[in-house]
């Protein structure tokens, strides 16, 4: 009887680790991320509103200080593609956005026409723009102080990032 307890438990333990195993995997536990760049959309806020709903972007060269949303409308994770461009004011990166980001970026310039829109890459301010009209073909230029190899790290990698989406 004694013996036949311990089997069942043991049993048991064996399927338990076994399923939280599984769902470790589902969750990305075990998966290192694909690139380390981030490039993140935010709307901006209401500074208004309570402090835990909101955050501060500071864009220097611009001489802006922004009340964010602190959530992110639109990630990397929507950029079809990217390639860097030459400016008059040094180099930018041109994103094309997937279908999702498509609507995403029509639906939020669409929402905060007259306000303003703040991308962060790696989690820091590099440009914000006044949405002076709805965007609608998923295409836009971020402009900030990158230098050559920064800004082909960010394609490079937002490249690689999105064909490993497409898979």
């Amino acid at each position: 009887m004694q013996f036949l307890k311990m089997t069942v438990l043991g049993l048991l333990a064996v399927a338990l680790l076994a399923g939280c195993g599984a769902l470790r995997g589902l969750q990305g536990g075990f998966q290192k991320p694909i690139v380390d760049t981030t490039v993140r959309i935010y709307e901006q806020a209401d500074s208004a509103l309570p402090a835990e709903n909101i955050q501060t972007a500071v864009l220097p060269r611009a001489g802006l200080k922004l009340t964010i949303n602190p959530f992110p409308t639109i990630t990397e994770n929507a950029v079809q593609s990217a390639e860097v461009y030459s400016t008059a004011s040094g180099k930018a990166i041109f994103l094309r956005l997937d279908p999702h980001g498509v609507i995403l970026l029509d639906e939020m310039t669409t929402r905060t026409k007259g306000q303003y829109v703040v991308v962060m890459v790696n989690n820091h301010p590099v440009s914000a723009w006044f949405v002076g009209q709805r965007i609608t073909n998923g295409q836009f230029l971020i402009e900030g102080e990158f230098t050559d190899e920064e800004a082909q790290k960010i394609v490079d990698d937002l490249n690689k990032l999105a064909k490993s989406n497409k898979q």
